[in-house]
């Protein structure tokens, strides 16, 4: 009996793990998703984005960064990315337009990196 019970958990782990994985690339894609359209966004020039939008927006963005670096497994880029999307979190509180948009510059290349890893 003690066998069997054994030999069924070891089964049922070796079929979770992959299935885990997958579901941590598959939340990681779904963020960086979000997070990519926020970066493009706030690189815009051409609209004026009040303080209150840039907060929020600053906020949202820190947060699905360190959702992301929290999930991908230790990726360099996350740890770039989330470094990039903090700096313009701080400028976006500080009402620094100019700084929101460099940062979020900076950390396109980042999401774009993870984006490739995780769809694979």
């Amino acid at each position: 009996m003690k066998v069997r019970l054994t030999l069924a958990l070891i089964i049922i782990c070796a079929v979770g793990l992959p299935l885990s994985a997958q579901t941590s690339k598959s939340r990681v894609a779904n963020d960086l998703s979000r997070l990519q359209a926020i970066l493009i966004d706030s690189q815009n020039d051409k609209v004026t984005i009040s303080a209150d939008a840039w907060r929020v927006t600053g906020n949202e963005a820190n947060s699905l960064a360190n959702r992301i670096a929290a999930n991908a497994s230790g990726q360099k880029a996350a740890r770039d990315l989330r470094t990039h999307v903090h700096e313009m979190q701080a400028a976006a509180l500080s009402g620094d337009a100019a700084g929101v948009r460099s940062h979020a510059g900076m950390a396109l290349p980042f999401a774009y990196q993870l984006s490739d890893w995780a769809s694979k």
